[in-house]
């Protein structure tokens, strides 16, 4: 199977070549345009390797699917277990999508996904083991990170690209208190494109913002016990 992708560089990129040991899911909190504004700003100083939009179209924006794979910016300050700092070594994903935890993935999502996995594991021995596949909220629920959110189905997921394999335990940090609160803030969300954009980029913060602080009371009731 040859994968088919849509090439859209970003420049925002360390031009050096990381070894790849772990694949990070993240969802985009805005839609498939307004994440390639993003990621073609330099302003903005964030990018990914790949984007998977809805209707299951892969975009590369940080090379990766050559078996070369170049420093992208998209875990920021991350850690899982022993290691810290996964833009030095892992390639990250973003799955298209306002908010994962309020809105479900595609299909088209899901088996795109599973060929770009496919892919990459030729390249990368690394991603043939299923433990060394992480959401952001994974690596970075500390700082707030709640993606690629309940809504992913992991078990899905490590059911189309590990089927023979034990599928690792992979939890959402969002409560459900704060997916019930979210959900109904959906019916709210205006009819103008760009004016749902900025919504739910601010539900985004929202979101971010309430799982840091119960990350933070979590980690120090942990602390006093």
């Amino acid at each position: 199977m040859v994968l088919s992708f849509i090439s859209h560089p970003s420049p925002n990129f360390d031009d050096r070549e990381i070894p790849v040991e772990f694949l990070v899911l993240h969802y985009t909190a805005v839609d498939l345009q307004g994440t390639l504004d993003i990621v073609s700003s330099k302003r903005c100083e964030v990018s990914a390797h790949l984007v998977i939009d809805l209707d299951g179209t892969v975009y590369e924006l940080v090379s990766c699917l050559n078996g070369t794979a170049h420093r992208a910016w998209h875990a920021g300050v991350s850690r899982w277990q022993e290691k810290e700092t996964f833009n030095d070594f892992a390639i990250g994903i973003e799955l298209v999508n306002y908010n994962g935890n309020v809105f479900p993935f595609t299909d088209a999502q899901y088996s795109a996904l599973k060929d770009v996995i496919q892919h990459l594991q030729k390249h990368y021995p690394s991603l043939n083991d299923p433990q060394r596949i992480l959401g952001h909220e994974q690596i970075a629920g500390f700082r707030g990170k709640a993606d690629p959110g309940c809504h992913f189905d992991w078990d899905r997921f490590f059911s189309d690209s590990y089927p023979d394999q034990p599928r690792p335990v992979r939890e959402s940090v969002c409560p459900k208190e704060l997916q019930a609160s979210l959900k109904k803030l959906q019916p709210l969300e205006p009819e103008d494109r760009d004016q749902r954009v900025l919504f739910w980029q601010s539900i985004n913060e929202l979101t971010e913002t309430s799982v840091r602080l119960i990350q933070k009371e979590a980690g120090s009731r942990s602390q006093s016990q």
